[in-house]
């Protein structure tokens, strides 16, 4: 006869349950990491509690992969199968926004721009492969690189676009919807581009207000130049006159925006006319003393 005691059941009963939780910390664990890697550290208590109720590591997670929050943390997925596109693992899906951030970073687009969870979802969800984002990236940045350097120097001046570096441009001729709307974002280029147009012409851009309202209007970089390129002289004061106008107030004359920088400039060209006569009748003056003592 066996001197072996029997196990109390109790106890084996304890021993199993010891075994369940332990395994089931180590399946936790496991699903914790890889929650972490996915951003979704909240669901791990659940994971646990579903663990310790018996449910397997392959039923935990199908569960979590139905949760509300891992649809919202990776709703490219849905978008992919919406546009009957092939399926893709959550590593995957981090691989592709992880590559997105990397080719947009080392663009100089600045952080916050693009790569919200929104927005790379949106990138996945219609297969947006790495070589076609960087192929984006890069068709931007080619587009930053062949911009007239006045327009640039206007975009930054009247917008603050691209004081930073070329990242912000680059940003910006990526998808010019982002921060503002269609509309805006015209007005804005054809803007500075009159204010580019200003300062080849005049010496100076227009202030923000004056490009606008002439963007507004449809006046086109060529008016500009055409109808200023007299008038850089009336922006540089001369000595005794107690100022001169400005670009904007030269545009804002010549094509009609105000009524007071009309008269300012009609004025000052009455100045100069007046001026202009006086030197002249100075020099007649003088000449003709000149001549006279000759003559004798």
């Amino acid at each position: 006869m066996s001197d072996i005691p029997p196990m109390d059941v109790t106890e084996d009963d304890l021993a199993i349950s010891a075994q369940e939780e332990q395994d089931a910390r180590d399946a936790v664990e496991i699903i914790r990491d890889t929650l972490r890697q996915y951003g979704l550290e909240d669901l791990t208590s659940e994971a646990y509690n579903m663990l310790i109720d018996g449910s397997s590591t392959e039923a935990v997670v199908l569960r979590l992969r139905e949760s509300e929050s891992f649809q919202e943390r990776f709703k490219g997925m849905q978008m992919r199968t919406d546009n009957k596109l092939p399926g893709i693992s959550p590593a995957e899906y981090i691989s592709l926004e992880r590559s997105y951030r990397q080719t947009m970073a080392a663009a100089g687009i600045p952080e916050g721009f693009y790569d919200s969870p929104d927005d790379l979802a949106a990138f996945i969800g219609n297969d947006v492969s790495q070589n076609e984002m960087a192929q984006r990236v890069a068709m931007a940045a080619a587009a930053v690189q062949s911009v007239d350097p006045n327009l640039k120097t206007q975009l930054r001046d009247l917008y603050g676009i691209g004081t930073e570096n070329d990242g912000e441009l680059t940003a910006y001729f990526l998808d010019p919807d982002r921060g503002v709307n269609m509309i805006e974002q015209r007005l804005q280029m054809e803007a500075a581009g009159l204010s580019s147009a200003a300062m080849g012409t005049l010496g100076g851009g227009f202030e923000r207000d004056t490009a606008e309202r002439l963007a507004d209007l449809g006046v086109q970089r060529r008016e500009v130049t055409e109808r200023l390129q007299g008038d850089r002289g009336l922006t540089q004061q001369l000595l005794g006159e107690e100022q001169a106008v400005t670009t904007s107030e030269l545009a804002a004359a010549e094509f009609g925006l105000d009524s007071d920088a009309i008269a300012d400039v009609a004025r000052l060209r009455q100045q100069r006319q007046q001026r202009g006569r006086r030197q002249m009748g100075s020099l007649v003056t003088g000449g003709g003393a000149a001549g006279l003592g000759r003559a004798t």
